[in-house]
């Protein structure tokens, strides 16, 4: 077998599998880097491929397209993702020479024999003499930023074609590693200080009070203080959502889809250890990631119950508290999770809204009154989020939408929206597109 690089390798590893549908791309390069036994250096660049790709897989294969004398659907696979990765490095990265991309496709070619290498070769030359061959059209977002056409009809509409080009370029960004200090055992800033002597780059987050931005990709695992629970990882836009529950000491609180914990540890480190949280969630495996979290962070007070919030439920009522952060088609977490791109379909959101409202109808039942009921979604759709919340409060169930600015750091109250919800985006707030309501029992 030809020697190639350990990174360029592992990504083809996990794209292979990726295409297979053999798992969400987080933990198929998770399993490649350790497979491949790579490096930190290696580790990154192989990150940087693998995304890369799956970020652009329709842009890149419009390119392929252009200079394969072939039908793409004649191509086997494995010789597909090799170009793929290959165009992605000449056509997206400046920093990698692409004469040694096209090297290295031609080596990984060669354990497919002669003719996939030959065929590779003449390709990847090809890309090299007549570059603008390549050129993708400006005015077909849908092509530019890999995204599938129904989504890229919707964003048009509602934000117009050059607001929809900046989601769509941002949801393609790597995001940042973002952590949040578990202040049951530290706070951000002694956080910064232990990750800061490590030799990280940390920085403060703008909106969250508990969050850091970590530069670059190191792995979470060996990051100083996780073993010791120190922080969690979480996007900034879901740590605002906890404190709009403001669970108190004392307070009963459901987390109703719990896993895999982020937001149960955080509303009992909001509510200093006090409150009496029952964290939910519909499968064991989830309730298993769930417990290894709360296990991790030393999160006491929690109580763990299998059970579906869409279907008859097992509890009495009586909560000071409830969140539900329901399932949803995840169109604001994009760019931590690609492959969403190319799972989804349109019908998905109306399905998805439906099941939404019969969660909110569901636990409902269970918030005393002056209770708090905060739902949230990681979706940019009104239908899962706006429309969810207007149609719940006219069902007659008792409830109010609440202001969330008092709740909110001063940074963060811009993001409540004349509805009185909370909107984030990736393209205005350089974090992930949630929704936020806050209801209250009247």
């Amino acid at each position: 077998m030809p020697e190639t690089s350990p990174a360029r390798d592992a990504a083809l590893f996990a794209l292979a599998r990726w295409g297979e549908g053999m798992g969400r791309a987080e933990s198929l390069m998770e399993d490649a880097s350790v497979r491949h036994n790579l490096d930190v250096r290696d580790r990154a660049l192989a990150m940087e491929l693998f995304y890369g790709v799956v970020r652009n897989l329709t842009s890149l294969d419009y390119v392929i397209s252009r200079y394969a004398v072939a039908p793409q659907k004649g191509i086997a696979p494995r010789i597909k993702d090799i170009l793929r990765l290959a165009v992605y490095q000449m056509t997206r990265l400046d920093r990698v020479p692409a004469r040694a991309a096209v090297y290295e496709a031609v080596e990984q070619a060669k354990g497919e024999g002669m003719g996939a290498s030959r065929f590779v070769n003449g390709v990847l030359r090809t890309i090299l003499r007549e570059p603008d061959r390549a050129a993708i059209p400006p005015d077909d977002l849908g092509l530019l930023y890999s995204f599938p056409g129904w989504l890229v009809k919707r964003w048009v509409a509602r934000y117009g074609f050059d607001e929809a080009g900046s989601l769509m370029r941002a949801s393609n960004s790597v995001p940042p590693l973002t952590l949040r200090a578990n202040t049951l055992k530290t706070s951000r800033d002694a956080l910064c200080t232990l990750l800061t002597d490590a030799g990280l780059k940390a920085t403060p987050a703008i909106y969250s009070p508990d969050g850091l931005a970590i530069e670059g990709s190191p792995p979470v695992r060996g990051l100083p203080g996780y073993t010791d629970g120190l922080f969690a990882v979480q996007d900034e836009a879901a740590q605002l959502v906890s404190l709009l529950l403001n669970p108190r000491p004392g307070g009963l609180i459901l987390d109703a889809c719990a896993a895999p914990g982020g937001k149960t540890s955080h509303i009992q480190a909001i509510s200093n250890g006090g409150a009496h949280v029952v964290a939910m969630d519909i499968g064991l495996d989830k309730l298993g990631l769930l417990k290894e979290n709360i296990t991790r962070l030393k999160t006491g007070g929690v109580y763990m119950l299998q059970a579906d919030a869409s279907g008859p439920m097992p509890l009495k009522g009586g909560f000071d508290g409830i969140m539900l952060d329901a399932p949803c088609s995840a169109t604001g977490v994009i760019r931590r999770r690609p492959e969403i791109k190319y799972n989804r379909r349109e019908a998905d959101i109306q399905r998805l809204s439906r099941l939404q409202g019969r969660m909110l109808r569901n636990v409902a039942g269970l918030i005393k009154p002056g209770g708090a009921l905060v739902y949230a979604v990681c979706s940019t759709e009104p239908e899962e989020g706006e429309l969810v919340v207007e149609s719940f409060i006219k069902s007659g169930k008792g409830f109010i939408v609440d202001d969330p600015g008092p709740l909110l750091p001063v940074a963060a109250k811009k993001l409540v929206t004349g509805g009185g919800f909370v909107r984030t985006y990736p393209h205005r707030h350089g974090m992930d597109g949630f929704f936020a309501a806050r209801m209250v029992k009247v």
